[in-house]
């Protein structure tokens, strides 16, 4: 039998492969061994975002945060799929929430900023480009954060930054 942390391991590998579909069985695999895994459900929520069912995965994150109301890479990634869908105040509303629950995350400070760049809010874009900046600058830290939908945001941030 697969344990638990085989199945997220296995589903992390297949999310940096690309493999949606095969990320996705993987982590409902693993939500059905620890349904009281924020993490589970989290990355679950990540496989059905990285395939474009956004509800699905909304639901997801809420699950995770059902579980652990302080789970901050659950609202990371609802706030990545409101900015996804246009939704920017939305998207600032979760990536703020991510902030309050822990503020040194890096990622949270780089999708803000990118969203508030789409807003016109240059003053929000250059204070949390820089913390992000400085905070990845101490080198990675993935206390619980791993999930992050942060590929398709780190790019756009990236050619927002150079278009600048």
């Amino acid at each position: 039998m697969v344990s638990f942390e085989d199945l997220i391991e296995r589903g992390e590998a297949a999310l940096a492969e690309g493999a949606w579909q095969q990320a996705e069985e993987l982590f409902r695999r693993a939500v059905a061994c620890g349904p009281q895994s924020a993490q589970a459900h989290n990355r679950l929520g990540v496989a059905l975002a990285r395939q474009g069912r956004y509800p699905e995965a909304l639901a997801s994150f809420r699950e995770a945060l059902r579980v652990d109301p302080h789970h901050a890479p659950a609202y990371c990634n609802i706030g990545t799929v409101y900015a996804e869908r246009g939704e920017l105040e939305e998207a600032v509303r979760a990536y703020r929430k991510a902030l309050e629950l822990d503020p040194d995350y890096a990622v949270a400070h780089q999708n803000l900023a990118a969203v508030y760049k789409r807003l016109g809010r240059y003053e929000g874009f250059v204070r949390h480009m820089k913390q992000a900046t400085r905070l990845a600058a101490r080198g990675p830290r993935s206390r619980g954060r791993p999930g992050c939908l942060v590929a398709v945001v780190a790019a756009a941030v990236a050619v927002l930054w150079a278009a600048s």
